[in-house]
């Protein structure tokens, strides 16, 4: 039989090779092991009996008394109540019956006392529960609301970027359209030259990005300029 505590064997016999004197001895006794379901039971209106629900096995607590002995009892002693104050779960190891499965438990409980008498003997009780850590939280899937600022950005994006060209339209004073006016679209490295068609519009398509300067040679438009992004 074994039980190790974050490493520490609590069933050991240690001496010293030259005098043959105990260093250690570590025994375990009166070990107990409880198994729970956690079953919750549903009355039925009207009806005797009722329905029952498993809602799974319950952290297995593990119990035993001990007792240590030798010149370092008392620091293996400090080392397992250091590990009880922590309050975190530790490496548990044992094969016996029952517990083979459990790998980390928390120190719910420690007793312990020096015998009286007997120097460098202490007597101890613990309490293991097996510990389980919490399973990992997902994320949140994203609201309604969420989702819909996201679409109506992705197609302003997609708006955004499928304006790549200038238009306009060319109207005299009294706002009739004026036909096959130069319009000139410059930018840093280069310039277009078009006409406006009979309904007095003109455009340009498949800009690359860039800042275009748009330039009407028509009389009212002389000293108007404008400016073009495209992104």
């Amino acid at each position: 039989m074994s039980i190790e505590l974050d490493k520490i064997p609590l069933i050991k016999q240690k001496r010293d090779d030259d005098t043959g004197k105990t260093k250690l001895l570590n025994s375990v006794h009166n070990l107990k092991v409880e198994e729970k379901r956690s079953v919750v039971e549903h009355k039925i209106p009207g009806m005797e009996g009722g329905v029952l629900q498993d809602l799974g096995r319950e952290p297995v607590q593990i119990s035993f008394e001990g007792v240590i002995h030798g010149e370092e009892a008392k620091e293996l002693l400090k080392n397992i109540r250091s590990k009880f104050k922590s309050g975190e779960a530790v490496p548990f190891a044992s094969d016996l019956s029952g517990v083979a499965d459990v790998t980390d438990v928390v120190i719910a409980d420690l007793e312990y006392n020096e015998i009286s008498g007997s120097p460098n003997s202490y007597k101890y009780s613990v309490t293991l529960k097996e510990y389980k850590p919490p399973p990992e939280k997902d994320e949140p899937a994203p609201s309604q609301e969420e989702e819909a600022k996201e679409e109506v950005e992705e197609k302003a994006d997609e708006a955004k970027s499928s304006v790549n060209y200038v238009t306009g339209k060319i109207v005299d004073g009294e706002g009739n359209p004026m036909p096959d006016v130069d319009v000139k679209i410059t930018w840093p490295d280069g310039e277009y030259s078009i006409k406006t068609n009979a309904e007095g519009v003109y455009r340009k398509d498949s800009l690359e990005p860039n800042e275009y300067t748009v330039k009407v040679d028509a009389k009212g438009y002389e000293d108007k300029e404008q400016k073009v992004k495209i992104e």
